[in-house]
């Protein structure tokens, strides 16, 4: 409450993406209470636990790509009682992005419009960090996934190398791995979401995946694919078809949507990725379909204006594995993955559920449940 009440609206008051740089460049400074953070903002309960492929999540809120690209809080950020964080996107090539401004808060929405576009310090860079994190000692003990874009200067033609040279950077570094074809703020990136086009990058990124595993004699990284909430269910379903055939581990639902600006209460027009509030029930649409279709047998990561534990809960229900949060954790502060999870538990007790896993896709009536 003290940060809703006070902290907010001073933070509010100032440019959106230099509050950001400036939060993330005190959280780097800050990985020596790490500790502390968890006693505060930890929820420790076997019943949250969930298995995504071959990783384990102590809890299944994760924090989504975007709030930290270039890996610098990755060590302090666990604090705030995540299951699971995600860096990037990351591109193989650095860039600055686009234009300013190009973050905006819409705070009547409980919304956000970004069209950063993919700024970062490319693939070797924050391998480099990320190498000399683990090598001292501060890599997070929760599994990191690592965001993979396109670099803007790329041709769709030579995105599929584009892709492996990233993914072969910092391939030893990342716990999975999510390949980023639906950001607007990419000029024709999400043409990488064709079925044919999605399918030459999949296979292209497994056989590099299979290779690399061989390489250092451990186990393949699980891929997933997040996928943009502007497009039909006829779309969605050539791309579960193709993840399935790749043998991909999952989809993340989703990224932010260009469109949904007519709900809007904010005056405000900007193009870009809204994302928050409004994406809520779409993004949790996608996911049932997604869950229906593939019959409870493909992993699905739930994004999309989570702020509250029911938001979390809904998303589970409707066939959601792990969820993540970004604009849910800006507006509601570093309290909120423990309220969620708190929440959790006493959802699952309303409802009679031993564990979280069982909860998946509990509203998807006449399908299996993949636990």
């Amino acid at each position: 409450m003290l940060y809703k009440a006070l902290l907010r609206p001073l933070l509010f008051l100032r440019d959106p993406e230099k509050t950001h740089e400036q939060t993330l460049a005190l959280l780097s400074r800050l990985s020596f209470l790490e500790k502390t953070l968890e006693q505060f903002f930890s929820i420790e309960d076997q019943r949250l636990q969930v298995r995504l492929n071959s990783l384990t999540f102590p809890n299944p809120v994760g924090l989504a790509g975007g709030f930290d690209k270039n890996a610098v809080a990755v060590k302090t950020l666990p604090g705030f009682g995540f299951g699971f964080i995600e860096i990037g996107a990351v591109t193989a090539l650095p860039q600055r992005g686009n234009p300013k401004p190009r973050l905006y808060r819409l705070p009547k929405d409980r919304a956000l419009i970004n069209r950063l576009g993919f700024n970062n310090e490319g693939a070797e860079a924050i391998a480099g960090r990320l190498g000399a994190m683990r090598r001292n000692g501060h890599f997070p003990k929760i599994p990191l996934g690592i965001n993979i874009g396109r670099s803007k200067i790329v041709e769709t033609k030579d995105a599929v190398a584009d892709f492996l040279s990233a993914f072969a950077k910092l391939y030893f570094h990342g716990d999975f791995f999510t390949l980023n074809v639906s950001s607007p703020n990419t000029p024709n990136l999400r043409d990488l979401q064709e079925k044919n086009l999605l399918k030459e990058l999949l296979a292209a990124i497994q056989e590099s995946n299979r290779a690399l595993a061989k390489e250092a004699r451990t186990k393949e990284k699980p891929i997933l694919v997040k996928i943009a909430p502007d497009m039909e269910f006829s779309q969605v379903n050539e791309i579960i078809e193709v993840v399935e055939s790749e043998k991909v581990a999952g989809i993340i639902a989703t990224n932010a949507t260009a469109f949904l600006r007519e709900s809007l209460v904010s005056e405000m027009n900007e193009p870009g990725g809204l994302s928050g509030k409004p994406l809520r029930d779409k993004a949790t649409s996608f996911i049932r379909h997604i869950y229906r279709e593939s019959r409870g047998r493909l992993p699905i990561v739930g994004v999309g204006g989570i702020f509250t534990a029911e938001d979390a809960y809904d998303k589970i229900k409707a066939g959601a594995t792990a969820v993540q949060i970004y604009t849910g954790f800006i507006y509601e502060g570093p309290a909120a993955v423990k309220r969620i999870n708190r929440g959790l538990l006493r959802l699952m007790e309303r409802d009679g559920f031993k564990r979280i896993s069982e909860v998946v896709g509990a509203q998807a009536p006449a399908c299996p449940r993949w636990i």
